[in-house]
Protein backbone atom coordinates (compact mmCIF):
# COMPACT_ATOMS: atom_id res chain seq x y z
CA UNK A 1 0.00 0.00 0.00
CA UNK A 2 2.93 2.28 0.64
CA UNK A 3 6.40 3.26 -0.22
CA UNK A 4 8.14 0.52 1.58
CA UNK A 5 11.31 2.23 1.30
CA UNK A 6 10.79 4.22 4.33
CA UNK A 7 10.77 2.04 7.75
CA UNK A 8 10.06 4.32 10.18
CA UNK A 9 7.17 3.88 11.71
CA UNK A 10 5.97 7.67 11.61
CA UNK A 11 7.09 7.38 7.55
CA UNK A 12 5.04 4.55 7.16
CA UNK A 13 1.96 5.68 8.71
CA UNK A 14 2.01 8.93 6.80
CA UNK A 15 2.38 6.96 3.65
CA UNK A 16 -0.29 4.53 4.43
CA UNK A 17 -2.62 7.92 4.91
CA UNK A 18 -1.80 9.05 1.76
CA UNK A 19 -2.46 6.33 0.27
CA UNK A 20 -6.02 5.84 1.59
CA UNK A 21 -6.58 9.25 0.77
CA UNK A 22 -5.62 9.12 -2.79
CA UNK A 23 -8.35 6.16 -3.11
CA UNK A 24 -10.82 8.61 -1.42
CA UNK A 25 -9.68 11.03 -4.15
CA UNK A 26 -10.66 8.18 -6.75
CA UNK A 27 -13.95 7.13 -5.23
CA UNK A 28 -15.06 11.17 -5.31
CA UNK A 29 -14.22 10.93 -9.10
CA UNK A 30 -16.25 7.94 -9.75
CA UNK A 31 -19.09 9.37 -8.50
CA UNK A 32 -18.46 12.61 -10.43
CA UNK A 33 -18.24 10.51 -13.61
CA UNK A 34 -21.22 8.39 -12.48
CA UNK A 35 -19.29 5.73 -12.18
CA UNK A 36 -21.64 2.21 -12.14
CA UNK A 37 -22.56 0.54 -8.77
CA UNK A 38 -19.98 -2.18 -9.51
CA UNK A 39 -16.88 0.09 -9.62
CA UNK A 40 -17.83 2.21 -6.93
CA UNK A 41 -18.69 -0.73 -4.57
CA UNK A 42 -15.06 -2.62 -5.72
CA UNK A 43 -13.50 0.74 -4.50
CA UNK A 44 -14.94 1.19 -1.62
CA UNK A 45 -14.30 -2.48 -0.30
CA UNK A 46 -10.95 -2.05 -1.40
CA UNK A 47 -10.69 1.21 0.75
CA UNK A 48 -12.16 -0.58 3.10
CA UNK A 49 -9.37 -3.41 3.61
CA UNK A 50 -6.54 -0.50 3.08
CA UNK A 51 -8.05 0.45 6.23
CA UNK A 52 -8.65 -3.00 8.28
CA UNK A 53 -4.86 -3.56 7.31
CA UNK A 54 -3.93 0.00 8.49
CA UNK A 55 -6.13 0.31 11.51
CA UNK A 56 -4.99 -3.50 12.49
CA UNK A 57 -1.55 -2.46 12.70
CA UNK A 58 -1.64 0.51 14.47
CA UNK A 59 -3.58 -0.99 17.25
CA UNK A 60 -1.63 -4.09 17.80
CA UNK A 61 1.61 -2.05 17.12
CA UNK A 62 1.95 2.00 17.48
CA UNK A 63 -0.61 1.97 20.47
CA UNK A 64 0.59 -0.28 22.55
CA UNK A 65 4.24 1.05 22.39
CA UNK A 66 3.06 5.32 22.17
CA UNK A 67 0.96 4.20 25.70
CA UNK A 68 3.72 3.29 27.17
CA UNK A 69 6.13 5.74 25.72
CA UNK A 70 3.94 8.81 26.06
CA UNK A 71 1.93 7.87 28.92
CA UNK A 72 -0.98 9.32 27.04
CA UNK A 73 -3.84 7.46 27.45
CA UNK A 74 -6.28 9.97 26.63
CA UNK A 75 -4.92 10.42 23.17
CA UNK A 76 -4.80 6.94 21.91
CA UNK A 77 -8.12 6.28 23.80
CA UNK A 78 -9.82 8.58 20.86
CA UNK A 79 -7.22 7.03 18.56
CA UNK A 80 -8.70 3.49 19.43
CA UNK A 81 -12.60 5.20 19.23
CA UNK A 82 -11.96 6.95 15.62
CA UNK A 83 -11.36 3.55 14.47
CA UNK A 84 -14.43 1.76 16.35
CA UNK A 85 -16.15 4.43 14.41
CA UNK A 86 -14.30 3.26 11.21
CA UNK A 87 -14.91 0.01 11.69
CA UNK A 88 -18.92 0.57 12.55
CA UNK A 89 -18.96 2.75 8.93
CA UNK A 90 -17.09 -0.11 7.31
CA UNK A 91 -19.50 -2.97 8.06
CA UNK A 92 -22.51 -0.85 6.69
CA UNK A 93 -20.52 0.03 3.36
CA UNK A 94 -19.93 -4.04 3.12
CA UNK A 95 -23.48 -4.55 4.21
CA UNK A 96 -24.72 -2.18 1.65
CA UNK A 97 -25.48 -2.59 -2.08
CA UNK A 98 -23.66 0.64 -4.23
CA UNK A 99 -26.82 1.37 -5.71
CA UNK A 100 -28.73 1.72 -2.03
CA UNK A 101 -28.83 5.30 -1.81
CA UNK A 102 -27.34 5.69 1.76
CA UNK A 103 -23.59 3.83 -0.14
CA UNK A 104 -22.03 7.18 -0.80
CA UNK A 105 -23.16 8.76 2.37
CA UNK A 106 -21.70 6.37 4.14
CA UNK A 107 -18.27 6.36 2.09
CA UNK A 108 -17.91 9.85 2.56
CA UNK A 109 -18.84 9.85 6.33
CA UNK A 110 -15.95 7.36 6.66
CA UNK A 111 -14.06 9.80 4.72
CA UNK A 112 -14.55 12.35 7.19
CA UNK A 113 -13.80 10.12 9.83
CA UNK A 114 -10.61 8.76 8.47
CA UNK A 115 -9.82 12.91 8.06
CA UNK A 116 -10.35 14.00 11.10
CA UNK A 117 -8.26 11.08 12.40
CA UNK A 118 -5.19 11.43 9.92
CA UNK A 119 -5.24 15.20 11.63
CA UNK A 120 -5.21 13.92 15.30
CA UNK A 121 -2.20 11.73 14.47
CA UNK A 122 -0.06 13.48 12.30
CA UNK A 123 -0.76 16.49 14.35
CA UNK A 124 -0.73 15.28 17.96
CA UNK A 125 0.70 11.99 17.91
CA UNK A 126 3.50 11.70 15.52
CA UNK A 127 5.40 15.06 16.68
CA UNK A 128 5.10 14.02 19.99
CA UNK A 129 6.34 10.07 19.65
CA UNK A 130 9.65 11.62 17.59
CA UNK A 131 10.88 12.99 20.58
CA UNK A 132 10.65 9.45 22.44
CA UNK A 133 13.44 6.29 22.70
CA UNK A 134 10.55 4.35 20.98
CA UNK A 135 12.73 2.61 17.91
CA UNK A 136 11.00 3.96 15.09
CA UNK A 137 12.58 2.09 12.63
CA UNK A 138 12.27 -1.11 14.18
CA UNK A 139 8.24 -0.65 14.77
CA UNK A 140 7.59 0.78 11.21
CA UNK A 141 9.28 -2.72 9.97
CA UNK A 142 6.82 -4.76 12.83
CA UNK A 143 4.19 -2.73 10.84
CA UNK A 144 4.72 -3.05 7.56
CA UNK A 145 5.03 -6.86 8.34
CA UNK A 146 1.87 -7.12 10.29
CA UNK A 147 0.06 -4.75 7.24
CA UNK A 148 1.11 -6.78 4.89
CA UNK A 149 0.21 -9.93 6.34
CA UNK A 150 -3.47 -8.73 7.45
CA UNK A 151 -3.57 -7.40 3.33
CA UNK A 152 -2.49 -10.89 2.42
CA UNK A 153 -5.60 -12.29 4.86
CA UNK A 154 -8.24 -9.99 3.80
CA UNK A 155 -7.57 -10.51 0.11
CA UNK A 156 -8.20 -13.91 0.30
CA UNK A 157 -11.20 -13.65 2.24
CA UNK A 158 -12.55 -11.14 -0.18
CA UNK A 159 -15.68 -12.95 -1.14
CA UNK A 160 -16.94 -13.53 2.36
CA UNK A 161 -16.15 -9.20 2.85
CA UNK A 162 -13.75 -10.23 6.16
CA UNK A 163 -14.10 -6.59 7.91
CA UNK A 164 -11.68 -5.11 10.48
CA UNK A 165 -13.27 -6.55 13.16
CA UNK A 166 -13.09 -10.28 12.61
CA UNK A 167 -9.65 -9.73 12.13
CA UNK A 168 -9.10 -8.27 15.29
CA UNK A 169 -11.29 -10.60 17.34
CA UNK A 170 -9.92 -13.79 15.94
CA UNK A 171 -6.09 -12.65 15.60
CA UNK A 172 -5.69 -14.23 12.32
CA UNK A 173 -3.57 -12.88 9.69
Amino acid sequence: MTNETATDAISVLTADHESISHLFSKYEELLASGADVAARKALALLICRALAAHATAEEELLYPAARDALEDDATLDGAQNDHDSMRMLMRQIEALDAADGRFDAMVTMLERVVAEHVQQEEGNLFPRLEYTSLDLDGLGQRIVARRSEVELQLKRDAPSRRTLETTRETGDG
